[in-house]
């Protein structure tokens, strides 16, 4: 059976988790997040993303707010999609679609 996952993360208080799940719309089997993290932190290195990274399976879907939530920088952001593509996991990115 494959899930609709989603991804929030937020560092600042003036961030809001509503905000992303409400412009993601929709309804999702499991939600993950990370409250007061840095983007700067890998992303597997995330107490939220990492648990997701345990909890996904093939067939699945991880929805993400914006490509920033993925990774601290370029090259974290195509780690983390590869990683996730490489487990058979799509990623759908807000305004993007699926990558």
């Amino acid at each position: 059976m494959t899930a609709r996952i989603a991804y929030f993360r937020v560092s600042t208080i003036d961030q809001s988790i509503e905000a992303q799940r409400s412009a993601l719309g929709g309804a999702f089997d499991k939600e993950f997040c990370d409250e007061g993290v840095s983007g700067a932190i890998l992303a597997a290195e995330r107490p939220g993303f990492a648990d997701l990274l345990k909890f996904v399976r093939e067939g699945d879907t991880v929805f993400v707010y914006a490509v920033d939530r993925l990774g601290r920088d370029a090259l974290d952001v195509q780690s983390t999609v590869r990683a996730l593509l490489a487990k058979g996991v799509s990623v759908h990115v807000h305004g993007l679609g699926l990558i």
